[in-house]
């Protein structure tokens, strides 16, 4: 059986950074690049302010506040200009229940009507959104770079400000089974997280 160490380090995004998000990306990543456009292995990942699994890092020391346009379906003015009654619309009883590349079904009562997913593009609207953003680097024991996006829940997780969270003590014995150069460690010390899975 293998154990593979991640290091997960965090810094506060700085002016920079922030000047790079446009548009509110829910729970998706930016890279940041270089001078010369490759990657420094920095992410930003943002989350909705509103998000209730995440109130615990909302004032982390790693995290910044922020309000960015996002882009939504105004889905209460497509259903109702389908005919479909507002009362029905704003209850909820009017709802999407199947949706592919092409067409999207909409149910309402025992009726259900199948329409093309492009009459969707006229209700595209911007809004205001509040949220928080996180600088993370992720460094791995592999060789082979294999980075993945760190999800919501790993976030959370890994955030040293969350109250639950496991952490796993790494002495030098272990780091060399893993393969992870224990300089990478001490240099961030008190800086990252190191999970074990």
């Amino acid at each position: 059986m293998s154990i593979t160490f991640e290091i997960v380090k965090f810094k506060k995004p700085t002016k920079d950074d922030l000047s790079n998000l446009h548009m509110f990306n829910p729970y998706g990543s930016i890279p940041i690049l270089d001078d010369d456009g490759d990657s420094t292995g920095w992410n930003i990942y943002m989350f909705r302010v509103d998000d209730k699994d995440i109130q615990n890092i909302i004032n982390s020391s790693y995290a910044v506040k922020m309000e960015l346009p996002e882009c939504i379906t105004d889905y209460d003015s497509f259903f109702e200009d389908l005919g479909f009654p507002k009362e029905a619309v704003r209850n909820g009883d009017v709802r999407i229940i199947k949706s592919n590349s092409r067409y999207i079904t909409i149910s309402y009562g025992d009726k259900s009507k199948e329409i093309e997913k492009s009459r969707l593009e006229k209700y595209k609207v911007m809004v205001q959104t509040k949220c928080v953003v996180l600088k993370i680097k992720a460094l791995w024991n592999s060789s082979e770079n294999n980075l993945y996006g760190i999800d919501k829940k790993k976030a959370i997780k890994c955030i040293p400000d969350i109250e639950n969270y496991e952490y796993v003590p790494v002495n030098n014995s272990m780091l060399a089974k893993a393969e992870i150069p224990f300089l990478i460690f001490e240099r961030n010390r008190g800086k990252c997280f190191i999970e074990m899975y």
